[in-house]
């Protein structure tokens, strides 16, 4: 039963940590993907391109959704106090009356 717990822990530990990192190469490819929706708005590209880049956004999201609906399976907790968070989804949860 012990081993069990701890074998338990160690998959949730990892878990966590797995997501903790895929967080944060999305994080910097998210932000590299900001500036070029910035650059092409400035640089009045096309719309047809500009689609692109957009739909690239959106397709960079879903991946997002997808990593946390994964974790959330296995450590639901982590997402809740996690460093990802956004200032309005700490909003939400203290209105909510989540720590």
């Amino acid at each position: 039963m012990a081993f069990a717990a701890s074998l338990w822990l160690i998959i949730q530990l990892e878990s966590a940590m797995a997501f903790d990192v895929e967080y944060s190469r999305w994080l910097k490819e998210h932000n590299r993907q900001i500036n070029e929706v910035r650059s092409a708005i400035n640089s009045h590209v096309c719309d047809t391109k500009l689609r692109s880049i957009v739909d690239g956004v959106m397709n960079h999201y879903e991946e997002f959704f997808w990593l946390k609906s994964n974790v959330a399976k296995v450590d639901f907790f982590h997402l809740l106090s996690g460093m990802w968070k956004t200032p309005s989804e700490r909003c939400l949860l203290w209105l909510g009356g989540f720590p």
